[in-house]
């Protein structure tokens, strides 16, 4: 299989990395409470999931960033066809998209914390706004380019609305939509992590970032990579099964 070789360098660049920190944590010129080495990051690790804490703040934290994937989703199949209604609107949410899509979540915060006070509703609020964007801009474009070249055929065959719905623009933007949905997914965890880290905002319920927050005020480093660890295998698992893009030859 083409995919072997692939995952074989992968793995050593794993490998290659985790030699290097070890070797730094060892022979570094850091002290081994700034830069433990992979065992003591290992045991804090096991410890922290373990308590649960580690378990219950990353599962919280994959929730909130799939329910304003979700919310940001419904957002823009309704912007699409409130566009494809309205022209006059698809120049004003384009407007809007310059405007608001540079913005980070970090920089409206204080806004957000104004309006929803410090409250899980702030905190959707900042995510919805970070992976709206991604999402409205790749997806508008793979709208376009449908219509574009099934425009002719769409009116030589009379197709009902639900057809041209479903098979035409479902089924021939969900690639697109897969890769959309995997730029949202990184922008949302940046939001939360960051908003969280300098913010505080806080509760019973609350994230890894907070944990990571937790963990740097008591100088538990072993701690932090453990957070920062957590994130990295999110990030891996959820790119590698669920936003993996399809190659040519893979089908086959």
């Amino acid at each position: 299989m083409k995919t072997k070789p692939e995952r074989l360098y992968k793995l050593i660049t794993v490998l290659l990395f985790l030699v290097a920190w070890e070797l730094t944590a060892m022979y570094g010129p850091f002290s081994e409470l700034l830069f433990p080495g992979l065992g003591t990051i290992g045991k804090r690790f096991v410890a922290l999931v373990l308590e649960a804490s580690l378990l219950t703040k990353t599962l919280y934290s994959i929730g909130i960033i799939w329910l304003a994937m979700l919310v940001s989703l419904l957002l823009t199949i309704f912007l699409l066809i409130l566009t494809r209604a309205l022209p006059p609107v698809s120049a004003a949410v384009e407007v809007l998209r310059a405007v608001a899509a540079p913005i980070p979540g970090v920089a409206i915060l204080p806004l957000v914390i104004l309006w929803f006070g410090l409250s899980r509703t702030s905190m959707l609020v900042i995510m919805v706004h970070a992976t709206l964007w991604p999402l409205w801009t790749q997806l508008s474009l793979a709208v376009e380019k449908l219509i574009r070249r099934f425009s002719r055929f769409e009116r030589a065959y009379k197709l009902s609305l639900w057809t041209r719905f479903w098979h035409v623009y479902c089924l021939g933007a969900a690639e697109d939509l897969k890769s959309s949905l995997g730029v949202a997914w990184s922008r949302g965890w940046r939001a939360l992590i960051s908003v969280e880290m300098i913010f505080g905002i806080t509760g019973s319920q609350s994230g890894l970032g907070w944990l990571i927050y937790e963990r740097r005020m008591y100088m538990d480093t072993p701690g932090l990579y453990s957070g920062l660890a957590a994130i990295a295998l999110c990030g891996i698992l959820f790119e590698s099964w669920i936003f993996r893009p399809e190659k040519a030859g893979e089908a086959s």
